[in-house]
């Protein structure tokens, strides 16, 4: 075979090996959050340090990669080149392991040590039997010491917890399968895979299984599962509004506006929908946003209509008066003073982010993940399932990048693989 005939010219090859510094500095970040999240897992007062060391760090390199990116635009002018046929098998035996991993390990009575496992699935019960799962009252599972740890005062009433579902209504319908089919948690593993399967969609090469590998094969996507946290569906419509961004336009609102109403905290990705509108232009930003906001409101709607009252109190005020937790991975346990300045540190990036002219689908995710991150780490509660999805937006964001996604390098890569094996 001529390799001479295949070989990226120097300008391009240049360009090339430039623009991977973000998807290195991403990859990194995300890897470190993953870290982070392990070590704090191990919910020691000896490991808080070391997680917030790797939080910190992470914080730099993705704010570096999002610098990097500044200016570049979408430019994706070359048709995805088709994943090989043994790319997708192996993507395929990731999603078996997986699969097989997450089953065996969310047993039926695995779970009933945690709230939000419970929680789901009463809410489940109450709703299959048309009653609102909203201004319900839950029961307490915890011992008193956990209780005063995890509830503030007057949150518990003679053993009921006073909230009914504190999560937003697309959660309850997305968990309602699961359910039917004997443990919530189903549902939740079900999105995982559904993630990895948008993610590899929008990089359907070496690079994409390589993601999409740490997505199925990280313990920490495990412990999510396991937990019953609500974030892989959260991921599912972060990579569904990114896989209709770049490949399915006319989907891009639906999945958006899916992805807004998923969790209270995606407030912080209204800043960056701009990033969607390339060249920009106010009256498409507006459209978008317009359309987006409206599918999220017709999600929460018919609860609203149900009990307004119920849906205000189990959605926003039961948080916002949640205690503060000295077990969290946050830069608030060592440094109380974060609380204050926390937000003031989100308000100064997110406006420095959408002043940097990026308008790139890829840094939408990448700075939806920083701003979850310090948001986070700078809260009073900041725990395993905040950071899983902050590391795998990081990586969605590596996956979506234009020179990684479809560069002519990848095209190169391709033909040589095709043609050696021809």
């Amino acid at each position: 075979m001529n390799r001479s005939a295949i070989e990226v010219p120097s300008n391009s090859s240049r360009r090339f090996q430039r623009n991977h510094l973000p998807a290195l500095l991403l990859v990194c970040s995300g890897g470190i959050v993953i870290a982070g999240a392990c070590v704090g897992a191990l919910n020691s007062g000896a490991y808080i340090h070391p997680a917030l060391s790797m939080m910190f760090v992470a914080i730099v390199l993705s704010v570096a990669a999002i610098a990097r990116s500044a200016g570049e635009k979408e430019e994706d002018p070359y048709t995805v080149q088709r994943a090989p046929l043994a790319l997708w098998l192996i993507f395929a035996a990731l999603i078996l392991i997986h699969g097989s991993m997450a089953y065996l390990l969310d047993k039926p009575d695995s779970a009933d040590n945690i709230d939000t496992f419970t929680f789901q699935r009463d809410a489940c019960k109450s709703f299959l039997q048309g009653i609102d799962p909203y201004g319900t009252t839950q029961a307490d599972i915890y011992n008193p010491y956990y209780t005063s740890l995890f509830y503030g005062p007057g949150m518990v009433v003679n053993g009921r917890v006073q909230v009914g579902f504190q999560y937003p209504p697309l959660t309850l319908l997305w968990a309602l399968p699961g359910s039917l089919l004997g443990d919530v948690r189903y549902s939740f593993i079900f999105a995982v895979m559904i993630s990895a399967l948008f993610s590899f969609a929008i990089c359907p090469n070496t690079r994409g299984l390589w993601i999409v590998s740490v997505l199925l094969l990280n313990p920490l996507t495990l412990v999510v599962e396991n937990g019953c946290w609500t974030e892989p569906l959260v991921l599912m419509m972060l990579c569904a509004t990114v896989y209709a961004a770049k490949r399915k336009r006319w989907w891009l609102p639906v999945a958006l506006g899916l992805f807004l109403a998923t969790k209270q905290y995606n407030f912080l990705a209204l800043p960056f929908i701009g990033y969607f509108v390339c060249p920009f232009q106010w009256k498409a930003y507006w459209k978008l946003t317009g359309w987006s906001l409206a599918v999220a409101a017709a999600t929460v709607l018919p609860f609203a209509c149900w009990n307004p009252g119920a849906l205000w109190h189990d959605l926003v005020l039961f948080h916002l008066a949640q205690p503060f937790r000295q077990d969290a991975v946050s830069f608030a346990v060592p440094f109380p003073i974060l609380l204050k300045i926390g937000p003031v540190l989100l308000v100064a990036f997110i406006v420095w982010a959408t002043r940097t002219r990026m308008r790139n689908v890829a840094m939408f995710a990448a700075a939806y993940g920083v701003s979850l991150l310090l948001f986070v780490s700078t809260s009073k509660q900041a725990f395993a399932n905040y950071y899983f999805l902050v590391a795998q937006a990081f990586l969605l964001a590596v996956a979506a990048l234009p020179w990684v996604s479809s560069s002519r390098a990848d095209r190169i890569f391709f033909s040589e693989t095709m043609n050696l094996g021809a």
